[in-house]
């Protein structure tokens, strides 16, 4: 007698069936279902093509796009500072601009930080998180005191000149530009993770004994170990929206998680982060961006071309040696009012205060005009295209020597 399809078999027909139809209400819903899409994962950014904290995985940036010629860029400058420093220049000189001040020390500002450790990074970390979906076009990253020594020369060491003339189409082509142009500190060859205690430079780059390969790895495990890490000093700079978001929203909390927890003195972590935005925003370990492209295109201050603008500054340090010699005089005249005296100089000493005093003169003006033909040229937009990078070769060979 032959028996009959085991009993089991029509339970698990009904089964698919049902799996069947879950699946097809569910991933694939007919028009107008009410049942929810099914996705595969949340938001990443375009430059990401796994895990967000492997960092073995280079993230891919994409070329920024300026937009049309006289078009508005909303932006914000992100300030840190303590209750004691004041800022009241921003609002004199830049009345318009739209501040997110971080107080470290003040329990009860607006903007806070969840812990006073790691200098300017800390803010700067944390304005990203808390406003990474809430971007302007230009995140200008500012420190508090006007005037500096890592400012700008041509504007004579003054931010509110860098900030009134930056020009947003260049954050906006360049995803990151570093407001100062000038290389020295940290550029072109700076921070060497494999350096011997002997070739270290403690005077000019107290940071760079802090750069060890443990502190890479912990900061970007998996990463390769650059050659180099060198970037211009000194924590400020623009980013766009756009770049900013092209870095993984959980590479930023990884960062500031580093800075809360590192056992490192709080004067050099924040250091440390000095040398690595430009490698966050850019994924270049080097970053030196030539200085006349950066005053030309990135402040309108266009000598024309790379020469001109080194010839500007080597009469600026010629300039410089003889206002030295001639301040050893003036601090001799200083030092003897102190006392109560007056100063004997020698007849050959009057003479050579004399003609110091007409050089020096006679090089501020003509520095002055050089200055001032540079702003005039970089108001033309060709002339600025000029000194702008370019990847397009074809342009470059209308500047090859022609024979015959």
């Amino acid at each position: 007698m032959l028996s009959g399809p085991p009993r089991i078999l029509p339970f698990v027909f009904v089964f698919l069936v049902l799996c069947l139809v879950w699946w097809y209400l569910h991933i694939v819903p007919s028009p107008g279902s009410s049942f929810p899409t099914w996705k595969a994962a949340t938001w990443q950014p375009s430059s990401l093509r796994g895990d967000p904290l492997d960092f073995g995985l280079p993230l891919r940036f994409s070329d920024g796009e300026s937009k049309p010629p006289g078009s508005n860029y909303t932006f914000k400058i992100v300030v840190p500072k303590v209750e004691k420093e004041d800022i009241s220049w921003m609002a004199t000189e830049l009345p318009d601009a739209p501040l997110v001040v971080y107080e470290v020390d003040n329990p009860n500002a607006e903007h806070k930080v969840p812990k006073n450790k790691g200098r300017e990074a800390m803010v700067y970390l944390s304005y990203i998180i808390d406003h990474y979906d809430d971007l302007p076009d230009t995140s200008l990253f500012m420190h508090a005191h006007r005037h500096a020594w890592h400012n700008n020369q041509l504007f004579g060491l003054d931010a509110a000149q860098m900030i009134n003339r930056l020009n947003h189409d260049r954050v906006a082509r360049m995803g990151y530009m570093n407001v100062r142009c000038h290389h020295d500190p940290g550029c072109p060859d700076w921070i060497h993770m494999d350096r011997p205690g002997g070739d270290f430079d403690f005077f000019h780059k107290p940071e760079e004994i802090y750069w060890r390969r443990h502190i890479w790895e912990e900061i970007h495990p998996g990463a390769p170990i650059p050659p180099s890490l060198s970037g211009i000093c000194c924590a400020q700079f623009a980013v766009s929206r756009q770049r900013i978001r092209e870095v993984p929203i959980e590479r930023f909390i990884h960062y500031r998680k580093w800075l809360l927890t590192t056992a490192m003195d709080d004067q050099f972590s924040g250091r440390i982060f000095e040398y690595i935005w430009h490698y966050i925003f850019t994924g270049h370990e080097v970053h030196c961006p030539a200085q006349n492209t950066c005053y030309c295109d990135g402040y309108g201050i266009c000598f024309g071309g790379r020469e001109k603008y080194e010839e500007y500054f080597k009469k600026q340090d010629l300039r410089n040696e003889k206002f030295q010699e001639l301040d050893k005089f003036n601090k001799r005249e200083e030092e003897a009012k102190k006392d109560g005296k007056e100063v004997e100089f020698t007849d050959t000493e009057k003479r050579l205060i004399e003609m110091l005093k007409k050089e020096v003169s006679t090089m501020d003006r003509q520095m002055e005009r050089l200055r001032n033909a540079a702003m005039k040229r970089g108001e033309d937009p060709n002339l600025r295209k000029e000194e702008t990078e370019t990847w397009d070769s074809a342009h470059i060979w209308d500047y090859a020597p022609h024979n015959g």
